[in-house]
């Protein structure tokens, strides 16, 4: 048997995955303290005169740009990370990349809360974003390795939703603290907490053991699982694809080799950069939204978790599917965003209003295109794959942390550079494949032959029109 047949005979969702998805889900909750983190210790605390921020200690109430380059050097940083440890995850296996960058994470991400300028707080969160990068990447392949394919879905968008409230969760917690620096070594300190649930209970992913021809791992991986799922299965015998030591490594070019791979991994990191350009642009303007600091984050990490639900039902409507509801929501935001243009700043309501619909909608489109990209990629690609379409989100994520400087000096330019990648992002949408209720491509050619995506009555009748089904020719590098 392969690797989903062997998750259908020991369990793709039972004790062992429950308690797998509760470690992973409080991880994306810490993690997304640190990714929002600047809203807080960055903001200049004029609507809380208690909140001390780096703003107050460094006394830079007239250089904005600080806080805001701060932010662009951590999304640096994490840009640099996942690409880094999402190759090393898939030459080094993905346990060995999250216990290392995890441990690193927690200690750099610390240290911010002992910098004595701003100076080194930056250089601290440049660091802290590159082992944040290189965990968070892995830990949502690591997630999605270690459960049946039938619950992608609904594992996926539930992980977004931890970093939702991980959101609301540092509203909360700033309220309570209102010191930049506990908030900074609390927020990072929580790390600890999952660490011994990497060490002791998380496997390495038996999808990566198979890929790389560790077979006899894999084996002893699943019968684990089946062991804490109390299946009663006693052998799993896999169907070898090749020996360890002859096993080839992928890299980032081994997609560039096929036109196919090379077109669809470039379409679908420009939908990760204009996701990514939205989200931390709306979210690092969250201050704005209301003349409360911490309601402002509360409601925008809030109003991602309606939006994450309502994905796990259009994303297995068989009219509509991944690349149906990334399309639909990405047009909405575009629509959004030209509507802002047009509203007058005096009309607050409004803007609160059409501010967090777009964040609502780019919330679900985050939530999807986790998922959808595992999908589209064959295991060896998968992490790296990931890990370059986030790094490109982050070039996003840069430019999201100067809208809130941006929307001083020129308003209207945001939205409409909002409303122009979003109306492009969607159009690349639909050249990229077709996923729901196909296999699970575990080689490069799988993924790239069309009699191993067959079509079915979901892609007959899907919304969109389906991929191209001719043969994909290797194109060399």
């Amino acid at each position: 048997m392969n690797a989903e047949k062997a998750f259908e005979v020991v369990g793709g969702f039972g004790r062992f995955q429950i308690i797998i998805a509760a470690i992973i889900y409080t991880a994306n909750f810490i993690y997304a303290q640190q990714m929002v983190l600047m809203v807080i210790v960055g903001a200049n605390s004029t609507s809380d005169t208690n909140l001390t921020t780096i703003v107050t200690e460094f006394d830079l109430y007239d250089k904005k740009w600080v806080t805001d380059l701060v932010q662009s050097l951590f999304m640096g940083g994490y840009m640099v990370g996942a690409v880094a440890f999402g190759q090393a995850s898939d030459i080094f296996g993905r346990k060995p990349v999250i216990l290392i960058s995890t441990a690193l994470m927690i200690i750099a991400c610390f240290c911010s809360g002992l910098a004595q300028s701003w100076q080194t707080f930056a250089v601290s969160r440049f660091f802290g974003g590159i082992f944040t990068g290189g965990s968070g990447v892995s830990l949502y392949v690591m997630l999605t390795e270690l459960v049946g394919k039938n619950m992608w879905t609904k594992i996926g968008l539930t992980y977004q939703c931890c970093f939702s409230l991980g959101i609301m969760f540092l509203a909360g917690l700033s309220y309570a603290i209102q010191k930049w620096r506990i908030i900074c070594m609390v927020s990072s300190a929580l790390g600890v907490i999952v660490m011994p649930g990497f060490f002791f209970i998380i496997p390495e992913s038996p999808r990566w053991l198979y890929s790389v021809g560790k077979t006899d791992a894999a084996e002893k991986v699943f019968l684990k699982i089946a062991k804490w799922n109390r299946k009663g299965v006693t052998e799993v015998v896999l169907e070898p694809i090749g020996d360890e030591k002859h096993v080839e490594t992928h890299t980032l070019l081994d997609a560039f080799r096929h036109k196919k791979l090379a077109i669809w991994l470039l379409s679908l990191a420009f939908v990760w950069f204009t996701t990514s350009l939205l989200y931390y642009g709306l979210t690092m303007s969250a201050a704005d939204l209301t003349p409360n600091l911490y309601l402002g984050v509360a409601l925008s990490g809030a109003v991602e978790i309606p939006a994450v639900l309502s994905c796990i039902f259009l994303m297995d409507f068989k009219l509509i599917g991944r690349r149906g509801t990334v399309f639909m929501l990405l047009l909405i935001c575009c629509a959004v965003s030209v509507t802002t243009i047009f509203v007058p700043a005096s009309a607050g309501t409004a803007t609160l209003a059409l501010g967090l619909t777009s964040k609502l909608c780019d919330a679900g489109i985050f939530s999807v295109i986790y998922v959808y990209s595992t999908e589209i990629f064959p295991a060896p690609l998968r992490t790296v794959a990931l890990g370059t379409s986030s790094t490109v989100a982050r070039i996003g994520a840069i430019i999201g942390s100067f809208i809130p400087l941006l929307l001083i000096e020129i308003p209207f330019l945001p939205y409409i550079l909002f409303g122009a990648t979003s109306f492009l992002a969607a159009m690349l949408t639909l050249v990229l494949p077709v996923t729901l209720n196909q296999p699970l491509p575990q080689t490069i050619d799988d993924a790239i032959k069309p009699k191993y995506r067959k079509k079915n009555e979901n892609d007959n009748q899907s919304l969109l029109p389906a991929e191209n089904t001719e043969e994909d020719s290797g194109v060399n590098a």
